[in-house]
């Protein structure tokens, strides 16, 4: 018997050595490809999102340059196009005042004007009227695209007039009005004064119980009246149709350019303390209201001061300006009482302007201002000139200032600008 072999002994070359089991993930090659797949993974999801980012930097980004044009409406207005062009600073108020702001209606005629355009003027303003393309620097209630109006470029009516322009938020102030037509109920009815034959009197019975009633808007509701209300920095409407009112106004379908008012209201704060008194008159009629005082009523008709007796005032005037005022037989201005107010004072004023048979209609508003403070025999002395009332110092329409009626009047009005100091909206009892 052999001795037993010892455990510990060494294989031998000839015996087989034992392999280690392998799973069947490792003799597929697992190991290597999980590697390359987490890599590949890797690379695609880094890839995916610079991709991503970029592009979203592209559609986002706009030239700091480059601005679109305000092409303020008209239906079917161009669509706004963006040309790059380096923008020069310049003061913010430098934009809103342009030449072309607040414009006639009239076919015929063109203003310069602070609008807002001035809204550009605020108005910002404004450009031809009588639907010509205005200019203005954006503009339009549709952001300057598309089939909104408003006072930019494009093919939609520019809404400016002597009668004033729509409010915007850069406008400058001014008087605030509001077109009525009595003929006509607010739920479009025809009233006693529809008819063209017999609808005067019962007119004027209307504008009478306004008037009496201390301006009371409320006795107006009950009229039809405009949608929108306009602002106007001064009322010196030359001759032209009455239907230019209701154009202003946006209301020419809705209503006949006849027996309508518009009232005008605002606060402004006294320039001065030299004593003044307002010279004017409306075809056919206008009238003023000084701190709930009358303070001009002149026209074809009068209603609270004929032959110039003013008893807010205790005082009767029958000065008159002689002017060219054609067409019409009223070629003067009337002069109202003396005023004598301190400088820097809150004044509410309102002006009601009116049209009783249609055809024509104009209005004219100045100032005469006292040499001194002081009476002479009674009586202040006048400087003789007059100037334009206006409650702000936009630039003023270019019909205005083209006028050549023969009437002497200071249209800038330098140091006499009534500056409006409260929201036009205040309702002033």
């Amino acid at each position: 018997m052999s001795a037993p072999q010892d455990e510990s002994a060494e294989a031998s070359p000839s015996t087989p050595l034992h392999r280690p089991n392998r799973t069947l993930w490792q003799r597929l090659g697992g190991e290597g490809l999980a590697l390359s797949v987490i890599i590949h993974l890797l690379l695609v999801i880094i890839a995916v999102v610079w991709v991503v980012s970029t592009v979203t930097d592209l559609s986002g980004k706009k030239d700091p340059n480059t601005f679109a044009t305000g092409a303020g409406g008209g239906s079917g207005g161009p669509k706004a196009k963006e040309y790059k062009t380096k923008l020069q600073p310049k003061n913010v108020k430098s934009l809103t005042k342009t030449n072309s702001r607040i414009t006639s209606k009239n076919a015929n005629a063109t203003m310069a004007v602070s609008s807002l355009p001035s809204l550009t003027n605020p108005l910002a303003t404004a450009g031809a009227i009588g639907g010509g393309s205005s200019k203005g620097f954006g503009g339009g209630s549709g952001g300057g695209i598309g089939a909104g109006k408003g006072t930019g470029v494009g093919g939609g009516r520019n809404f400016v007039s002597l009668f004033g322009m729509k409010s915007t938020g850069m406008t400058t102030g001014g008087l605030l009005g509001t077109l009525y037509d009595l003929k006509q109920t607010s739920d479009r009815k025809p009233t006693a004064a529809a008819p063209a034959k017999t609808g005067i009197p019962p007119y004027r019975a209307s504008v009478r119980e306004f008037l009496e009633s201390g301006w009371s808007p409320g006795r107006l509701q009950k009229f039809f009246k405009s949608p929108d209300m306009l602002v106007s920095g001064q009322l010196f409407i030359t001759s032209r149709s009455a239907d230019d009112a209701p154009k202003a106004f946006e209301v020419e379908k809705l209503m006949k350019p006849s027996r309508w008012v518009i009232h005008y209201r605002c606060y402004v704060e006294v320039p001065s303390s030299l004593p003044f008194r307002f010279v004017g008159s409306g075809d056919d009629f206008l009238l003023v209201r000084w701190n709930r005082k009358i303070a001009l009523d002149d026209g074809y008709e009068t209603y609270l001061a004929g032959g110039g007796n003013y008893k807010d005032f205790g005082d009767k005037v029958t000065k008159e300006y002689k002017i060219d005022r054609k067409p019409g037989s009223l070629h003067r201005l009337k002069a109202g009482p003396w005023i004598q107010a301190t400088k820097g004072t809150k004044i509410p004023v309102e002006v009601l302007i009116g049209e009783t048979p249609g055809g024509v209609f104009d209005c004219y508003l100045t100032i005469e201002v006292a040499k001194s403070g002081t009476k002479v025999k009674g009586e202040y002395e006048g400087e003789g000139k007059l100037k334009l009332f206006r409650c702000n110092a936009d630039p003023l329409p270019a019909e205005i200032a083209r006028d050549k009626r023969g009437l002497n009047i200071d249209m800038e009005a330098n140091g006499w600008i009534f500056k409006v100091t409260k929201d036009a909206n205040t309702a002033i009892r």
